[in-house]
């Protein structure tokens, strides 16, 4: 417990780094959870006996920080996913050892999570303050639904994938997500050094789009969750001990940046 707790401090102080060091450090930050994350799905999907085509997911996830700069930059990086695809798929046609599965599980880990983390980017290219929503929403919202849970969870959730989540905790983490939000908005309203929020919603659209990322974050948790249970792993790695793996941190943050991204764009 006090190795998870302590991991977790630094954890807080990184993400807290994210924003106080400007976009190049962010940009690193983006470059190596993006390219932990594809190792760690590797290593999940070798456990089932798929050999992924590794080198067009390691390239593209070490340029997903081109989307922070938005514009261009991001067009470009549109244009390098599309030809990373079309790579993996005449790969499987001239290599003879890679099955059809293969290719459809690397395929697959371009949009999970690699897309993911573009949206993040996109997002951050943006506004700092609704970046900070797509991790204070989920992450607010999986804390109380851990408290409600343990106080008055009844009724399972989903017994087959996560037997200890129950229907309460998630309406808790509901309201949790909308708390996240209210931090969010409060935030956008300090004059905090070195940091640069750029768009800031009002309460209301935080508030809502906080409700809808601790909801969303509980998708995000159980969908990463049923990978690792299909793949017979506890987590998907050890790089933070006492929490596991890149993916087991940001599952459910990443699950809500198509969220607000949507929202942002309504805004």
């Amino acid at each position: 417990m006090k190795t998870r707790i302590l991991v977790g401090i630094g954890l807080v102080l990184l993400l807290i780094a994210v924003f106080v060091l400007g976009p190049w450090f962010r940009a690193a930050a983006f470059t190596a959870a993006a390219v932990i994350s594809v190792y760690e799905m590797r290593n999940a999907f070798k456990k089932k006996g798929h050999d992924l085509c590794i080198w067009p997911l390691y390239g593209f996830a070490a340029i997903c920080w081109l989307a922070t700069i938005g514009g261009e930059a991001r067009s470009l990086l549109e244009s390098l996913l599309l030809i990373w695809v079309v790579a993996i798929c005449a790969e499987q046609i001239f290599n003879t050892k890679r099955t059809m599965e293969d290719t459809i599980c690397s395929l697959f880990v371009f949009v999970y999570p690699l897309a993911f983390y573009v949206m993040l980017a996109n997002i951050a290219s943006i506004s700092a303050n609704l970046l900070f929503l797509c991790f204070a929403g989920p992450l607010v919202g999986d804390t109380l639904a851990y408290f409600v849970g343990s106080a008055l969870g009844r009724h399972k959730l989903c017994p087959h994938i996560s037997p200890k989540k129950t229907i309460e905790g998630s309406i808790g983490g509901f309201f949790g997500g909308a708390l996240g939000g209210l931090l969010t908005w409060w935030l956008g309203q300090q004059a905090i050094p070195y940091v640069e929020w750029g768009l800031v919603p009002g309460l209301g659209p935080a508030l809502a789009i906080g409700l809808l990322c601790g909801g969303v974050g509980q998708v995000g948790d159980l969908f990463a969750s049923a990978i690792k249970r299909w793949a017979g792993i506890k987590d998907y790695g050890k790089i933070f001990p006492g929490h596991g793996g890149m993916m087991d941190r940001l599952d459910s943050v990443l699950m809500c940046a198509p969220v607000v991204l949507i929202c942002m764009r309504a805004l």
